[in-house]
C-alpha cells in the first residue's frame, strides 16, 4: 500500500456523481403512479453464486455419478456375483471415458442450462439420450478396437442403469433445491431503473407480469419543475450512485428516449464506477454508442452497455487464489516480518505496522497495513504524497519502500477480503477525493478489490503522481487490467511484480 505519505497517490474518494438534469429533482415519492415493489432486505455482497456456477457444478456431479457409478457395478457385479476380482484399471479408464461422453451429449442438448436445471420437464429425456450415446460410442469403439470381450456385458448394463437412476435422482434434488431457492429470491436480479416516464412504467409491469426472476429495487430520476415522473421516484443520479453503494445492485436500467445521446454517455460514465450492469431500454431503435450485448425482456429490446467485472466462476477462483497463495506467502515471510518490525522500532519512535484507511470494492472504506516507513503516521484530510528525498522516510523505511517490503503486512488485508493479491492500488482517501474529480472514470477501478501489485505498477506507473497525465496513465492500465482479467494475467502479474513491481526508478 502506500501511505499518505506513502506511496505515491494510492488512493481517492469516491465521487458522488453529478444530477444528469438541470433543474432539482422531484422529492421520493412525490410523483404519481403505481410504485415499484422495493425490496429492502437486499445485501451489499454481490451474490455468493451465479446461475453459471449452478450449471457448472451440476454437470461436474453428473459426470462424477456417472464414473463411480461404474466404479461400485464392478463391485456389485463382477465382485460380488460372478466372485471375481479383475484390475480396476480398465473400468475405472472406461467409466471416465463414458462420463466424459455421457456429460458432453447432456450439455449439447441444453440439459444445463439453469432455466431447464429449474424444471423437471424435458431432462429425463435429455439424460436417458446422453447415455444412450455414451453407450453406443463404447459399444462401437470397443468392437473396433477388438477389446469388448474383456468387458462384462452384465458389467456394461449395471454400470448404464445405476448411472441413469443416479443422474436422474440428482436432477430431481436439484431442481426441487432451485425452486427453493428461487422462491426465496437466492437467484433474482436486483434491477435498478434510472427514468419516470413510460418506457420505465412498461418495465415495471412486464417485471411484475415475467418469470425471469426479475425484481425492481428502487426508481430513480432528475426531473425539471414543468417534469411529472409516472412512477414514484427514490431520488436523483447522486441518490442512485449512494444507493448502490450500499446495497447490491446487479443491474442499472436506463429507461428513457434516446433524444439526447450526450445526457445518456453522461448517466453512464458517472453509473460506471458502481460493480453493476448497465443497460438501456430505449424508445427508439437508432443508436450510435456500440453496446455490448442485445437482450429480450419479454419483447422490449434492452441494450447492454457496461457490463459487471469477474462474473460467475471468475471471483470464486480469484477469491480461491488470494487466500491460498496469501496463505503460503505469510508462512514464507513470517520471520522477515519479525526482522523488519524489529528494524523500525528500532530506527525511529512509533508503531512498526502503520495503519491507514483506503477505498476498497465499491468504494467500502477499509484500514490498511503497511510498515511504518516514515517519521509521521497520517491518515486525513491533506496528505501529501510521499517524494524523492522526502524528509519524512526514515533511513529503513527508505530501504522499505525502495524494495516495496512495506507492502508486506497487506497480506493480512488480503486473507481479511479488503484486498486482492493482483488489482488496482488502493490511494489514500484524500487523494482519491481529488482525482476523482480531475480524471474521468477514475473511480472505476473501484469495480474490483484493490489489489497489493497491479498491471499498473508492473508497467512502471508506480510512485509518485505529481501531474494528472501521470495518473492518468496509471488508471488506463487499472481498467484494462479490469476488463482483461483472467487468471492467466494474475499470474503473469505476480511472475513481474518482483523484477518491475517491486524494485524500480519510481520508488521512492
Amino acid at each position: 500500500m502506500m501511505s499518505v505519505g506513502e506511496k505515491s497517490g494510492d488512493g481517492m474518494a469516491r465521487g458522488e456523481g453529478q444530477p444528469a438534469g438541470d433543474a432539482p429533482r422531484d422529492t421520493p415519492g412525490s410523483s404519481g403512479g403505481r410504485a415499484p415493489r422495493v425490496h429492502a432486505e437486499l445485501v451489499r455482497e454481490q451474490a455468493l453464486v451465479s446461475k453459471r456456477v449452478v450449471s457448472d457444478t451440476v454437470m461436474c456431479v453428473d459426470g462424477i455419478a456417472i464414473f463411480l457409478a461404474a466404479l461400485v457395478a464392478k463391485w456389485a457385479y463382477i465382485v460380488t456375483v460372478l466372485q471375481n476380482n479383475p484390475d480396476i484399471g480398465p473400468y475405472a479408464a472406461v467409466g471416465a471415458v463414458g462420463a466424459a461422453i455421457a456429460v458432453a451429449a447432456m450439455y449439447y442438448q441444453g440439459l444445463y442450462d439453469f432455466e431447464v436445471l429449474s424444471e423437471a420437464r424435458g431432462q429425463t429425456k435429455r439424460i436417458l439420450l446422453g447415455l444412450v450415446v455414451a453407450a453406443l460410442f463404447l459399444i462401437a469403439a470397443g468392437y473396433l478396437l477388438k477389446i469388448s470381450e474383456q468387458y462384462s456385458r452384465g458389467w456394461f448394463i449395471v454400470w448404464f442403469t445405476l448411472s441413469a437412476f443416479t443422474v436422474l435422482a440428482v436432477h430431481v434434488i436439484t431442481t426441487q433445491v432451485l425452486r427453493w431457492l428461487r422462491a426465496l429470491g437466492a437467484f433474482a436480479r436486483n434491477i435498478v431503473i434510472y427514468g419516470s416516464g413510460d418506457i420505465a412504467e412498461s418495465i415495471i409491469r412486464r417485471v411484475e407480469m415475467s418469470s425471469m426472476n426479475l425484481r425492481v429495487v428502487g426508481v430513480f430520476d432528475d426531473l425539471s419543475r414543468d417534469q411529472t415522473a409516472q412512477v414514484p421516484v427514490l431520488g436523483g443520479l447522486s441518490d442512485l450512485i449512494s444507493f448502490g453503494q450500499q446495497r447490491r445492485i446487479d443491474e442499472i436500467l436506463i429507461a428513457m428516449p434516446m433524444t439526447n445521446e450526450l445526457r445518456i454517455a453522461n448517466l453512464v460514465e458517472q453509473l460506471s464506477l458502481l460493480p453493476a450492469d448497465i443497460r438501456i431500454c430505449p424508445s427508439a431503435t437508432a443508436f450510435r454508442i456500440p453496446p455490448k450485448k442485445l437482450l429480450d425482456y419479454e419483447g422490449l429490446a434492452v441494450l447492454e452497455l457496461e457490463r459487471r467485472p469477474m462474473d460467475g466462476w471468475a471471483p470464486i477462483i480469484k477469491n480461491i487464489e488470494d487466500k491460498l497463495l496469501a496463505a503460503f506467502l505469510l508462512i514464507a515471510f513470517a520471520p522477515f516480518f519479525a526482522l523488519i518490525a524489529l528494524a523500525v522500532k528500532l530506527d525511529s519512535r512509533g508503531p512498526a505496522i502503520f495503519k491507514q484507511r483506503r477505498h476498497g470494492f465499491n468504494h467500502e472504506v477499509f484500514t490498511l497495513y503497511k510498515f511504518r516507513t516514515m517519521h509521521v503516521v497520517e491518515d486525513g484530510p491533506g496528505i501529501a504524497q510521499a517524494t524523492r528525498h522526502d524528509p519524512r522516510i526514515t533511513r529503513v523505511g527508505r530501504f522499505l519502500r525502495k524494495t516495496s517490503l512495506d507492502e508486506l503486512p497487506q497480506l493480512f488485508n488480503v486473507l481479511r477480503g479488503d484486498m486482492s493479491l493482483v488489482g488496482p492500488r488502493p490511494h489514500a482517501l484524500s487523494h482519491n477525493e481529488y482525482y476523482s474529480t480531475v480524471l474521468a472514470r477514475y473511480a472505476n477501478r473501484h469495480k474490483v478489490k484493490p489489489g497489493m501489485t497491479g498491471w499498473a505498477q508492473v508497467n512502471g506507473y508506480r510512485g509518485e503522481t505529481d501531474t494528472p497525465e501521470k495518473m492518468r496513465r496509471r488508471v488506463e492500465h487499472d481498467l484494462w487490467y479490469i476488463e482483461n482479467w483472467s487468471v492467466w494475467l494474475d499470474v503473469k502479474i505476480l511472475c513481474m511484480t518482483p523484477f518491475y513491481g517491486f524494485i524500480g526508478t519510481n520508488a521512492f
